[in-house]
């Protein structure tokens, strides 16, 4: 007897990170893409905008409806800020057997005030955030698994908090942390802007949103809940880099006590020795030995009390689709590595 398969839907399948879950569902040995949605495109055939799925996704772009979501058993909302927390009360109480990954930032924080100034608008579902159980894998595993809505992490917070979290669960999170970050141009989506022009940034590096960037709102209070004994302010400065994918993470953290490096690897090995998607590495890690994979690199540093820290990971799929597919997996009760054990390209 064959094992059963779900049937997922995609919304928002024309961005970047939809056409990453479309891809990675497309082969996924327990899952069928049951519909894809863009707003922008329905009626089209998938493979006349994304020509590397021909023949993977033979399905039309529909215009989403909440009534998909009852031909479906899970879907990932792959929709722009804001366009899940419109669509979740009606998904919420009308299918309510239906499991939601959201990739957007509406359900990734409960500190209401802090979401609606670093986003820019008004929250309008604060009421359903408590249903959404915060998506870092690695860290918060049994709750995802029984968790019937999960709010996917960013890009950047997925980097920085795999690199934090180790210590922060054994409250080590101590004082100033200082994070540098650098991204490839598909973090800023797929509409083409000045940030994102090839010619401006093909042969450029700067920094934007300086020490307020929105996933600081989900950063601080997950990093804190893994223990009350963290005490630490969170200083973050992202880049643009001129490439397509990527993210590249150094941290810069004081230790509350003298580690060695030994020490330091033990702690480290502890929550990642048996991860199959988190790689310790010995040198650097490097953005091409994890683009499109769902793993992450991470490696330290010690002098005197301070740590640093560094992690590469892919910002589309460990950093967006990639994370959501491996929720999911467990939502469903499959392996957790199901449809995502791809290794990177070596050049």
């Amino acid at each position: 007897m064959s094992e059963q398969k779900f049937r997922v839907g995609i919304a928002g399948a024309t961005g970047y990170i939809g056409s990453e879950a479309m891809r990675l569902c497309a082969t996924h040995p327990r899952l069928d893409i049951a519909w894809v949605t863009s707003e922008s495109s329905a009626g089209r055939k998938v493979h006349e905008l994304f020509p590397n799925l021909r023949g993977y996704v033979r399905d039309e772009f529909r215009a989403f409806e909440p009534e998909l979501l009852g031909e479906c058993d899970a879907a990932i909302l792959c929709l722009p800020h804001g366009g899940a927390m419109e669509l979740a009360p009606a998904a919420i109480e009308k299918y309510p057997a239906v499991k939601l990954v959201d990739c957007s930032g509406d359900f990734r924080t409960s500190e209401f005030e802090l979401w609606e100034r670093f986003y820019e608008r008004k929250h309008t579902a604060r009421e359903y955030q408590s249903r959404f159980v915060y998506g870092l894998t690695e860290f918060n595993r049994e709750a995802v698994r029984n968790a019937q809505y999960v709010s996917n992490p960013g890009c950047f917070a997925t980097s920085i908090q795999l690199v934090l979290a180790p210590f922060a669960r054994h409250g080590q999170l101590q004082g100033d942390i200082h994070v540098s970050s650098i991204t490839g141009s598909s973090g800023s989506g797929n509409k083409p802007g000045q940030t994102t022009h090839h010619p401006e940034r093909g042969q450029n590096v700067r920094a934007y949103k300086v020490l307020e960037h929105q996933h600081l709102v989900e950063m601080v209070p997950f990093l804190h809940s893994l223990s009350a004994k963290n005490d630490f302010d969170l200083f973050f400065v992202p880049h643009s880099g001129p490439f397509v994918r990527g993210i590249f993470t150094t941290v810069f953290m004081p230790l509350n006590e003298k580690l060695t490096m030994a020490s330091v690897d033990a702690l480290v090995r502890e929550c990642y020795g048996n991860e199959w998607f988190v790689q310790m590495v010995s040198g650097t890690p490097e953005m091409r030995l994890v683009t499109h994979s769902n793993h992450a690199q991470v490696t330290y540093r010690v002098s005197g009390n301070l740590l640093v820290g560094m992690c590469a990971i892919d910002n589309l799929v460990k950093g967006g689709a990639g994370q959501a597919v491996q929720n999911l997996n467990l939502m469903l009760g499959l392996e957790e590595t199901a449809g995502l054990l791809q290794p990177a390209a070596f050049v």
